[in-house]
């Protein structure tokens, strides 16, 4: 009898190392993550803007043309390109139903860091042949 207590107690030892071990290895984890901010970029979008800044984004999206001009002046050093230019199209199609000079001026700014290389060029394009 005294050999099964000693067994069994051996494996709870075990098993309770096992937990401990765990249970700070996720703490350093979260612990690390605190440090190093949050995670790049939202699944399925461009590269250049922090993931905690979609919310707000989506936020001045609802709010139209104007509240996304006011977002871009807010949180536009904050953001790079591509993303950036991608936000900015955004804008100009929303702009470009009610102030056409608007538009074209934003597209012009877009139009100066666009490369051929660009994931949003072909949509770059067919907006700068919309608003000529």
């Amino acid at each position: 009898m005294r050999q099964v207590l000693t067994i069994l107690m051996v494996i709870g030892l075990l098993w309770a190392g096992v937990k401990v071990r765990d249970y700070f290895q996720s703490a350093m984890q979260r612990a690390q993550a605190e440090v190093d901010g949050p995670s790049g970029t939202a699944p399925g979008k461009l590269p250049g803007m922090p993931s905690s800044m979609e919310t707000s984004l989506d936020e001045a999206k609802r709010g139209g043309a104007s509240g996304l001009r006011d977002w871009l002046r807010q949180h536009q050093d904050e953001v790079q390109d591509p993303r950036l230019a991608e936000i900015q199209l955004d804008y100009v199609v929303l702009v470009g139903l009610s102030n056409r000079a608007e538009a074209k001026r934003v597209l012009g700014l877009v139009g100066q860091r666009m490369t051929p290389t660009s994931p949003l060029y072909k949509r770059f394009q067919q907006l700068q042949q919309s608003y000529q």
